[in-house]
C-alpha cells in the first residue's frame, strides 16, 4: 500500500501529564443478550461505580484539545464513545448518561445513517445540541488496512464531508473500524483534517499517546462490575523506541520486535506478552532496559498486547499489520 506522509504540521502537546479512560461501546437494550449489545441494567451500574469515583466526563474534543496542548484535562477523566450509531445510543445510553451528568460522543457509519435501528441525521443533530461529540466511524465501515490509500481516503474524507455538511463542520475525530490501522491510515487520518482518532488497543490514553490512534477500551456483554473497575484503576505500560515503529507495516510473519520500558518501577522479568492471545517470550537488557521478543504474526491484523499484573496493573497493546502471504 502507498504510504502516506504525515502532515508538516504538529500541535504544541499536553502541558499536564494527564490520563483518561475512552470506553468503547455499541449497542445497548435492556436484557441485551449479543456480543456487542450491552444490557442497560450493566450500563447503569457501570455509571454509578464511575460516578461514585468522583470521574467527569470528557468528549473526544476536549481530548483533542489536550493533546493540542490547548486545554486541561479533568484529574480523573472519563470519555464514553459509541460505535455504528445505533438509535439506542439515544434512545437508552443518553438517559442513563443524563442521570449524572455525563456526556457521549457518537461515531458513525455515515452510509448507514437513517437506516433499521441506526440513528437520523435529525437524531444526530439532537445529541450534538445536547453537548455530546459526533465523530466518524468512515462512509461503509470498511478494513481500512486492506484497502489501497485511495479507498481508504474516500472512506474516511467521505465520512467526514457528510458529518460536515449535517453539522456544520463539526467533525474532528474518527474511530478505525475495527480498530485497525497503520501509518498510511493514521496519516491519512491526519492530512484529511481529523484532530484525533481512535483504536480499541488497550489500556488507557494518557500524555504520551499518539493522538492518530488513542486507546479505547472496549465494553462487551458480560463485563463484570469487578473487571469494570479493575480498568478504571489500571494505568499504562509505556515504552518507548518501539522497532518497528508502531503503524509500520511488517513483511515477515517472526518479526524482531524491541522495545524500552521506561516506567523505572516496573521489573523487566514481569511483563505478560502475548500476540492474538497467545504468550509470547521475550530477553531483556538491564543495563538499557530494552525488551527484544519475536511474535508469530498470522497475514494481516495482530494485535501486541503487553500486561504488568500489580498495583496499578498496566498495559499497552498495538496493531501490527502484516504482509506475508
Amino acid at each position: 500500500a502507498e504510504v502516506v506522509p504525515p502532515s508538516e504540521e504538529q500541535p504544541a502537546g499536553p502541558t499536564t501529564q494527564r490520563s483518561v479512560l475512552v470506553l468503547c461501546y455499541h449497542a445497548m437494550a435492556p436484557d441485551a443478550t449479543s456480543t456487542y449489545d450491552v444490557p442497560s441494567e450493566d450500563f447503569a451500574a457501570q455509571l454509578k461505580l464511575i460516578a461514585d469515583q468522583g470521574y467527569q466526563s470528557v468528549t473526544v474534543d476536549q481530548i483533542a484539545d489536550y493533546f493540542d496542548g490547548k486545554a486541561d484535562l479533568p484529574e480523573k477523566a472519563v470519555c464514553f464513545t459509541f460505535d455504528d450509531g445505533a438509535e439506542s445510543n439515544l434512545t437508552v445510553s443518553k438517559p442513563l448518561l443524563d442521570r449524572h451528568n455525563f456526556v457521549g460522543n457518537v461515531f458513525l457509519i455515515t452510509d448507514a445513517v437513517g437506516a433499521e435501528g441506526k440513528l437520523s441525521w435529525e437524531q444526530v443533530a439532537e445529541l450534538a445540541a445536547a453537548g455530546w461529540g459526533v465523530g466518524s466511524h468512515t462512509a461503509s465501515h470498511e478494513y481500512l488496512t486492506r484497502v489501497d490509500a485511495e479507498a481508504a481516503r474516500a472512506q474516511l474524507a467521505d465520512s467526514k464531508a457528510a458529518i460536515d455538511e449535517h453539522l456544520d463542520g463539526a467533525c474532528t475525530a474518527v474511530a478505525y473500524p475495527y480498530g485497525l490501522y497503520d501509518t498510511t491510515v493514521m496519516n491519512l487520518a491526519q492530512e484529511i483534517g481529523y484532530r484525533i482518532a481512535f483504536s480499541i488497543d488497550r489500556g488507557p490514553a494518557d500524555w504520551t499517546d499518539d493522538p492518530r490512534r488513542v486507546p479505547r477500551q472496549m465494553v462487551v456483554n458480560g463485563n463484570s462490575l469487578k473487571t469494570f473497575g479493575n480498568w478504571l484503576a489500571q494505568s499504562k505500560l509505556h515504552l518507548d523506541n518501539v522497532s518497528p515503529a508502531i503503524g509500520a507495516r511488517v513483511a515477515t510473519t517472526a518479526p524482531t520486535i524491541t522495545a524500552v520500558v521506561t516506567d523505572a518501577d516496573v521489573p523487566l522479568d514481569g511483563i505478560e506478552i502475548t500476540c492474538d492471545g497467545k504468550p509470547v517470550k521475550y530477553q531483556s537488557d538491564p543495563d538499557t532496559r530494552t525488551i527484544t521478543l519475536t511474535p508469530e504474526l498470522s497475514a494481516g491484523a495482530n494485535n501486541l498486547r503487553c500486561t504488568v499484573y500489580g498495583s496499578p496493573r498496566r498495559e499497552v497493546s498495538w496493531v501490527i499489520v502484516c504482509d506475508a502471504s
